[in-house]
């Protein structure tokens, strides 16, 4: 079974559906749509205002966890990611 991959900017899991792409359109497996189009970053953002704006989402998609509990873990998890490791 293949191992689940999470865009390396905001941690939403990945699918060959929501691959952002390359300036050439060619699909990017590191980033979600979201956060890379067109060979660019979406957003020009910290990783904190990342972590603000991905607390809600995170929160709602896991029912049984806290938005505290949803932004500890995220401030856990996202100095992992590659877009934040490179910074």
């Amino acid at each position: 079974m293949e191992r689940m991959k999470f865009c390396q900017s905001c941690r939403m899991p990945l699918s060959t559906y929501v691959y952002g792409t390359e300036g050439d359109g060619s699909k990017n497996e590191d980033y979600c749509i979201h956060c890379y189009a067109n060979g660019a970053f979406t957003r020009d953002c910290s990783m904190e205002e990342m972590i603000v704006q991905c607390v809600p989402l995170f929160a709602d998609s896991n029912p049984d966890m806290s938005t505290e509990e949803a932004s500890d873990l995220l401030h856990e998890l996202f100095p992992s990611l590659k877009r934040w490791k490179e910074k």
